[in-house]
């Protein structure tokens, strides 16, 4: 009879066990779908708010589209614009022309709305080579292309005060044309700056397995 007894403790401490084991599981299982659930709606917001954020691009830059000197795509969640060359410097020159001042002006009273965007500005030259007039100035065309983006960073970081930390510029040189470098249009073209404007980091929560 006592072993009985003993025997009977055993299976009811087990079952009590498991039904700890059963609610912790339980209770980890609803904290992993809240976190889920609360990851899936900061997404949704994100999306909104980069969705809202190219239709104010767009209308704010339509009067440049159409004299294509301007064009805007949407790459991987995030928003390309391209300032054609012949409206923002001139050949040999980082210095930023009046109109393309005004087309950055213009990105950039869109931009102020969203501080936490990342920024990256991209600079491109034409395939013809420095002249040797020039070179004390820029060695090679990735000099060049690199001056461009950073004078237009400076721009912004002068008259909008962007975060230092959220902008960068880069010198492509001659090496990504998008148009034929045997004509003089598309020498204009190639002569551009791309700016990328993308959602800030996600921060996802680690979602955490059941503990043994």
């Amino acid at each position: 009879m006592r072993m009985l007894g003993v025997v009977s403790l055993v299976l009811i401490l087990g079952v009590l066990t498991m039904g700890c084991s059963n609610k912790k599981l339980i209770a980890q299982k609803d904290q992993n779908i809240a976190s889920l659930q609360e990851e899936v709606e900061s997404l949704e917001n994100q999306l909104a708010t980069q969705r809202q954020m190219n239709e104010d691009l767009e209308q704010m830059l339509s009067e440049y589209k159409k004299k294509e000197q301007v064009w805007m795509e949407e790459k991987e969640g995030m928003m390309q614009i391209t300032l054609d060359g012949s409206a923002t410097f001139a050949t040999a020159s980082a210095e930023l022309s009046t109109e393309g001042k005004r087309i950055i002006d213009s990105i950039w009273q869109v931009l102020e709305r969203y501080p936490d965007r990342m920024i990256l500005i991209e600079g491109h030259a034409d395939s013809r080579p420095i002249a040797p007039s020039y070179q004390y100035k820029f060695k090679s065309n990735w000099e060049l292309s690199s001056a461009r983006a950073h004078s237009v960073l400076h721009y912004v970081r002068e008259k909008y005060g962007t975060d230092p930390s959220k902008i960068m510029a880069v010198g492509c040189g001659e090496h990504q044309p998008i148009a034929d470098n045997m004509t003089e249009k598309g020498m204009a073209t190639n002569r551009r700056v791309v700016i990328t404007v993308a959602p800030k980091a996600s921060r996802t929560k680690k979602v955490k397995g059941p503990e043994a």
